[in-house]
């Protein structure tokens, strides 16, 4: 599933992702940690939303009516929204067109990218959703999706 962050391509696994939903009421947790934009109602679930310009330190602008949040499964049974500035489409790739994220990148921080997807002249980079967040990340957003229900069967199951 592709999508922009300021002028990148990126992309999550479309079997991570679950629902694309227009930018909706956001409310805001005072004991969140910075990197959670806080939460939404989902039909009667909450699902903690994370804004990627905040996660990856980019320039934080106005939103506008392009910017979505994607539903992804996280952890394998736990949901979390994203905040992007706007999805693009599904991208079929061919396997010669997917490359191996460079060691040096991946080093430097930037264990969450997953390869690398050269289209033409455009380079597209998928992003991993369970290394975005360091460890302690993990567990204390964890916390947060078993307090407020974000499990996948509790809500699309039954």
């Amino acid at each position: 599933m592709g999508f922009r962050l300021k002028d990148e391509n990126f992309a999550f696994d479309i079997m991570k992702v679950v629902e694309i939903i227009r930018l909706k009421e956001i409310t805001e947790v005072p004991t969140a940690p910075a990197f959670i934009e806080g939460v939404i109602n989902l039909r009667g679930k909450i699902i903690p939303i994370i804004d990627l310009r905040k996660r990856f330190k980019v320039e934080i602008i106005d939103r506008d009516r392009k910017y979505r949040i994607i539903i992804v499964e996280l952890f394998k049974n736990q949901l979390v929204g994203v905040i992007v500035d706007e999805v693009e489409k599904v991208i079929q790739v061919k396997e010669e067109q997917v490359l191996p994220a460079p060691a040096t990148v991946t080093e430097a921080g930037g264990r969450y990218i997953d390869s690398i997807v050269k289209i033409d002249d455009r380079i597209i980079v998928m992003l991993d959703i369970d290394k975005i967040f360091s460890e302690s990340e993990q567990v204390e957003l964890k916390e947060i999706i078993n307090l407020s229900g974000g499990k996948i069967e509790e809500s699309f199951g039954s």
